[in-house]
């Protein structure tokens, strides 16, 4: 197994374009209303495959339509969902994504079954085999967050895995942090936005500064998401900002974050540099998103190559051999 991921299951309702005085009127017409699925560890699994990995994934649903829906979509894509489990105590998450014409989006969330699920729902001896396995929703997990992420990282790390996680940041600051600092300290690979770095480093801005905070966890990259403008990737030794690749017309940036992870992870599968795994990464998120999703615009490993190649001045030059 390639990667395992880890974290939320939802079905993502997608409503576009809604207008900016929406909550003022009292009904609007649009052209599109889309059921997909979401959830960071589900894109993320879900692209890497896409991406011709061989990817678990493990989560909760419910037993409702919903967890139906999202378990046929992802096996649909080559995922092994043979770990992910179910509930009668909770529905599956749902997500009701309110989308403008510029791409902003606007979310309503029902947590469902993700509250549920915890330690004692993971296989350790299935993460165990995988090459990387990646947490991808770090404080949206209650049960799984803090110690229960902490345990499974430290085994994987004992296995030999590689360890990777994404976060999000909508709980309290201290909240955010205290449920990441001790799994940080068996996390190889960190993908935190500029906002989300922010907030669990006390306000922190600039990049350098974010990496010496994180530097006494042991991570060994540190991949910094600053949407438009790119990427800062650092070893700890060495760092870089890496712009990522002009877009005509953004659709929607649903899902695109965590685009960008599942390429960068199939770069470090592939024993690429962080260089050219952010350039990857940037790629993924650029195609993505061009289309309404959080997924639809990733496409194969071949074509990405392939995008990039079309596209190869916008490479810093000493990283394009890789995709020529």
């Amino acid at each position: 197994m390639d990667i395992v991921t880890v974290g939320h299951a939802v079905a993502d309702i997608v409503l576009k374009p809604i207008p900016d005085d929406f909550f003022q009127i009292d009904a609007v017409n649009i052209p599109s209303i889309a059921t997909v699925t979401g959830g960071d560890a589900l894109n993320t699994a879900i692209d890497c495959a896409r991406l011709g990995m061989q990817v678990g994934y493990v989560a909760k649903t419910g037993t409702d339509a919903n967890g139906d829906f999202v378990r046929r979509e992802v096996a649909k894509e080559g995922v092994d969902i043979s770990r992910v489990v179910t509930t009668d105590k909770a529905g599956t998450a749902c997500s009701v994504h309110f989308l403008k014409e510029d791409g902003e989006r606007h979310t309503v969330v029902l947590t469902g079954a993700n509250a549920e699920l915890n330690y004692e729902d993971l296989d350790l001896d299935y993460f165990k085999q995988a090459k990387v396995v990646q947490y991808g929703s770090a404080n949206g997990l209650e049960k799984l967050d803090g110690d229960g992420i902490t345990r499974l990282f430290k085994a994987c790390k004992e296995a030999g895995c590689i360890t990777s996680m994404d976060v999000t940041c909508d709980l309290p600051p201290e909240v955010c942090y205290n449920n990441v600092k001790d799994v940080l300290h068996y996390t190889d690979i960190f993908f935190p936005s500029d906002y989300e770095a922010e907030i669990l480093t006390g306000g922190l801005t600039k990049c350098e500064d974010i990496e010496e905070f994180f530097r006494p966890f042991g991570i060994k990259i540190l991949v910094i998401k600053l949407g438009a403008r790119g990427v800062y990737v650092t070893d700890f030794t060495k760092r870089r900002y890496i712009s990522t690749f002009n877009v005509p017309k953004v659709v929607d940036v649903t899902g695109c974050g965590d685009s960008f992870v599942a390429a960068f992870l199939t770069g470090i599968v592939k024993g690429w540099s962080m260089e050219e795994c952010a350039v990857l990464g940037n790629a993924v998120g650029s195609m993505n998103c061009q289309v309404l999703g959080a997924n639809l615009g990733v496409r194969t490993f071949d074509e990405t190559m392939d995008y990039i190649r079309e596209r190869i001045d916008e490479v810093p030059e000493d990283l394009r051999a890789r995709f020529q």
